[in-house]
């Protein structure tokens, strides 16, 4: 798939799908507070520094889940996990982080952050105009004893890690998952997913689903409009018994947030056929199978997959996934400090699909500005768009429509 030229990137005419991460683990605490006695207020004035909003809130006995303006929050008792896109700041909320931890008498015990390569890393600021930066930073944080890997590198879909650990010896808290026993749900899996197929840009496109969104509804447009794009895309029968909360953003873009128990779903995409995106996260262990991975896949179907497995543990795999029309291009485990792992494998859409694929995007990028709005209905109002993943900016999106 071809690259934005570099005009483009320099007027702002795209967007960066692939999400920073960053996972926290607290120790716990005998003065009976965890990261659930802080208020929206609070988690919103944290998540400032990383120039985001909250949206909207669900919650069961064991999570909050924030559907942010650029990605999610999940908040448990002692861990949270933060993802945003674009060129949100996400490191710049540790300082503030640790200052919440220690006020429940608590303190970071291990952090773990880390992304898919940037396709427009000239766009990100400070800390993250750099992997280089990244790691200056959080060395600055002074959070433990500091990791870094890069897998796969120079193979398209490198993922970069980053992590703090304190030492055992400097803690005077109970870690929340010894070593030996890490608990179920703290293993996290991603599917990141770049060059999604036109058809499938398509269902997250604004046109397409306000023609079929129902005319009750909840009367939030933003939310009917998510209901359709759920439903049509196969992502609510990917998740049955899941509470949603999804959101479709102006001028376009997807997010979802989800929770069943103490696990977590969370999907975000970027439909621009240019530089689509999608990814998929959960720390649902029966998602690792390789018939769930099948159909994460198949509802985007992209050109690039890249599989990531962290673990609170040392030494990890994933399934040896076959997929359809993919070949597997990379498969690499990597230690992540004394208490954590992570395996990353890359796929590749085989020659002949790929290009069908490729042709297909060059000619959306050729269609007129015209068809391109009334697909994705990019118009600016008066008041300004919102925020989001895939939205929060003025651009033209890329046509699907006549192809």
């Amino acid at each position: 798939m071809e690259e934005s030229s570099e005009s483009d990137t320099q007027n702002g005419e795209v967007f960066e799908g692939p999400e920073k991460k960053l996972e926290v683990y607290l120790g716990t605490t005998t003065s009976g507070q965890n990261l659930r006695h802080f208020g929206q207020a609070a988690w919103a004035e944290l998540l400032a520094d990383a120039a985001c909003t909250i949206l909207s809130k669900k919650s069961n006995s064991e999570c909050d889940a924030y559907l942010l303006s650029e990605s999610s929050l999940f908040v448990f008792e002692y861990r949270i996990v933060l993802k945003t896109c674009g060129t949100t700041t996400l490191l710049l909320v540790l300082p503030k982080l640790a200052r919440m931890a220690d006020s429940i008498g608590s303190s970071v015990e291990l952090l773990q952050y880390g992304h898919l390569r940037y396709k427009f890393p000239e766009q990100q600021i400070y800390p993250h105009a750099s992997f280089e930066q990244e790691r200056s930073y959080l060395k600055d944080c002074q959070l433990g004893e500091m990791f870094h890997r890069v897998l796969a590198p120079g193979k398209g879909c490198s993922w970069y890690m980053l992590s703090a650990e304190k030492a055992l010896a400097q803690s005077s808290l109970a870690v929340v998952s010894p070593l030996d026993s890490p608990k179920e749900g703290y293993d996290i899996l991603e599917i990141a997913m770049e060059g999604l197929s036109l058809e499938k840009c398509a269902l997250f496109s604004r046109q397409q689903c306000n023609s079929a969104a129902s005319p009750g509804g909840t009367g939030v447009p933003e939310r009917d409009l998510a209901a359709v794009m759920t439903e049509a895309s196969g992502l609510g029968d990917l998740l049955p018994g899941v509470l949603i909360d999804d959101w479709a953003f102006e001028p376009c873009g997807y997010s979802m947030n989800g929770l069943r128990g103490g696990f977590y779903y969370t999907v975000h995409v970027t439909p621009e056929p240019a530089f689509s995106y999608a990814s998929f996260e959960t720390n649902d262990p029966r998602y690792r199978d390789p018939s769930y991975v099948n159909k994460i896949v198949s509802i985007f179907a992209p050109t690039l997959v890249a599989a990531t497995l962290t673990t609170r543990r040392i030494g990890c795999e994933l399934p040896a996934y076959s997929l359809p029309s993919f070949d597997c291009t990379g498969v690499e485990v990597q230690e992540l400090g004394r208490s954590a792992s992570v395996c990353s494998l890359n796929f590749s859409r085989t020659g002949q699909d790929a290009m069908v694929v490729q042709e297909k995007v060059v000619r959306a990028e050729k269609s007129s500005i015209d068809l391109i709005k009334a697909n994705f209905a990019c118009s600016v109002t008066e008041s300004g768009v919102t925020a989001g993943h895939g939205g929060g900016r003025d651009t033209v999106a890329t046509s699907v429509g006549s192809l």
